[in-house]
């Protein structure tokens, strides 16, 4: 894990400071880990300079356009991310895997030379712990379903839960359009975060 000393804003705090962006057709929540296969020029760089110099970047849903080529038109939204993992794949391909860390708002952003982009962010402060309620064992069971249902158990039930990991985890598993869960790193409040889950899996259940 990276020493995110300089990276993570203090309680109550916002730091701003230029990150590289990585977009992707998909939110990254934090507490939750994704592989990532790597093999563009601009990501093969900014992959090398993370782990030479154990930073974080930013990880930021692409709202029109694609991962590959011209630049994409990219949320306000994302997340800091580490690497947690790296292998050469058996394509010739570099694989990662990266864990999401902490909310972040991207605001101006600039393209360099060979078509990296990279933002000014200022990252919310952490949230303070949320225990799990009694009540909320109906979603600790359906993210146990969910996990095993992809194969991805490793990821999803590979330590304790509390109502945040609980909230980012299942919202990162349930089919809702991007916007939504675009619109979920939006929200500061964690109770917030998993009232609004539950309610998607609420809508789910009736379709």
């Amino acid at each position: 894990m990276s020493d995110l000393t300089n990276e993570v804003a203090p309680a109550g705090a916002m730091a701003t400071r230029e990150l590289p962006l990585f977009p992707l057709q998909r939110t990254v929540f934090p507490g939750v880990t994704i592989p990532m296969r790597i093999f563009e020029q601009r990501y093969l760089r900014l992959v090398r300079e993370s782990l030479a110099t154990a930073k974080p970047f930013a990880v930021v849903p692409i709202l029109s356009g694609r991962e590959v080529g011209a630049t994409p038109a990219i949320a306000e939204r994302g997340t800091l991310v580490t690497i947690a993992d790296w292998s050469q794949l058996p394509n010739g391909l570099l694989g990662i895997e990266v864990r999401g860390e902490q909310r972040l708002r991207v605001g101006a952003t600039r393209v360099e030379a060979d078509g990296l982009m990279r933002g000014e962010v200022m990252l919310d402060a952490p949230d303070q712990a949320v225990p799990l309620a009694g009540d909320d064992s109906d979603l600790v069971a359906l993210l146990g379903d969910l996990a095993r249902h992809f194969g991805v158990e490793a990821r999803y039930l590979n330590d304790s839960l509390d109502g945040i990991t609980l909230a980012w985890r299942l919202a990162d598993l349930l089919p809702v359009a991007l916007e939504r869960k675009i619109a979920l790193l939006g929200m500061a409040d964690p109770l917030v975060r998993l009232i609004e889950v539950r309610s998607w899996v609420i809508e789910l259940s009736h379709r």
